[in-house]
């Protein structure tokens, strides 16, 4: 056993006779729901080094400050941090001129009907398109007596109040 763990197994057994005290006066007072709950916490540092957590999260901790001063104070992770913000900036010019290209060719004019070279059909023939008939133009809000509940229910207003309802 390393010396980290035997400090790590005292801190546990520490931990878990601290909250072992608080339940036994708890109890004392006549308070049994809380000294169960501070029972219960009583019996979680032991537990987490008995199944070896404790120790797992003492090495996480401890990998993770190495990390960070690494990070902090050296060259090469510096260096890291240059060239992850070089790839990242470079994924998003990539990203922004597609999105620009995209917004550019939505913006192109439609064909028009017959510039694919075939004749237009004369309206006096069978299979010749008829023009659509024109919507009338919606009211202003005020003038239809909108309740403000938004477009989503203008259409069901409408017609509610087409049948008188």
């Amino acid at each position: 056993m390393s010396d980290a763990s035997i400090v790590t197994g005292a801190m546990c057994a520490a931990l878990t006779g601290l909250g072992g005290v608080l339940a036994l006066r708890s109890a004392q007072q006549g308070s049994y729901l809380r000294a169960t709950r501070w029972a219960g916490l009583a019996l979680i540092p032991i537990g987490l080094y008995l199944t070896g957590l404790a120790t797992l999260a003492r090495r996480v901790g401890s990998a993770l400050t190495d990390w960070a001063t690494d990070l902090a104070f050296g060259v090469r992770a510096w260096a890291g941090v240059a060239v992850l913000a070089v790839a990242i900036s470079m994924l998003l010019l990539v990203r922004a001129v597609n999105a620009r290209r995209a917004g550019a060719a939505a913006e192109a004019p439609p064909s028009l009907p017959g510039a694919s070279g075939r004749p237009l059909p004369s309206p006096t023939e069978p299979g010749a398109a008829r023009p659509a008939k024109a919507k009338p133009a919606k009211q202003s809000r005020s003038r239809r007596g909108d309740s403000g509940l938004g477009g989503e229910f203008a259409e069901i207003e409408e017609i509610l109040k087409r049948r008188g309802i």
